[in-house]
């Protein structure tokens, strides 16, 4: 693992997407591999890369150097965590009506290839917007809000106060309806 990967990831929470680039690149192989591990047929190998790096993004946004873990320690862990969690709500059998119910006029409901795929590109396309439209502190704020933190959360990881934290919120808004 890197050395200064630390001083990475407090680039990549500031803002910087060349940083942010460079600790996914650091930790492909880490989640790709538990990936391979648990994927499964409810459960796929892209699935499982996306909760890993949905972990990995959020030891970035939450890593403290002072509790005693290195960032690769913390990482691995959110990334397992993240993956785990994701892969238990999968082979829950609590949501199976509703995967495999059929409508009343005959279209099915559940997974549908096609819808996933449009759904997933307007993603990629909004945050594409989203990362033209917005500032690097506006974007960082944007993506810890739609992963449903807090203002005081977010004020806490980003050093600024809440009211900083409503206003960027205001701004985003503003700028996303355009």
């Amino acid at each position: 693992m890197h050395k200064d990967i630390e001083h990475n990831v407090v680039l990549a929470r500031q803002g910087s997407h060349k940083d942010m680039d460079f600790v996914f690149g650091v930790f492909r192989n880490n989640i790709e591999s538990c990936a391979r591990k648990l994927a499964t047929s409810g459960f796929d190998f892209d699935d499982a890369v996306q909760e890993g790096n949905i972990g990995l993004f959020r030891a970035i946004l939450s890593y403290k150097d002072n509790k005693g873990a290195s960032f690769e320690t913390y990482a691995k862990k959110c990334i397992l965590n993240s993956m785990i969690t994701a892969y238990n709500q999968s082979q829950s059998q609590k949501h199976q009506i509703l995967s495999t119910a059929k409508s009343l006029d005959g279209e099915e409901y559940g997974p549908n290839v096609e819808t996933d795929f449009l759904i997933k590109e307007q993603n990629k396309e909004f945050i594409k917007t989203a990362k033209q439209r917005l500032s690097k502190f506006e974007f960082l704020v944007f993506s810890l809000y739609t992963m449903q933190y807090s203002y005081r959360e977010i004020a806490q990881m980003t050093g600024k106060d809440e009211k900083s934290i409503n206003n960027a919120v205001q701004r985003i808004h503003k700028k996303l309806r355009k």
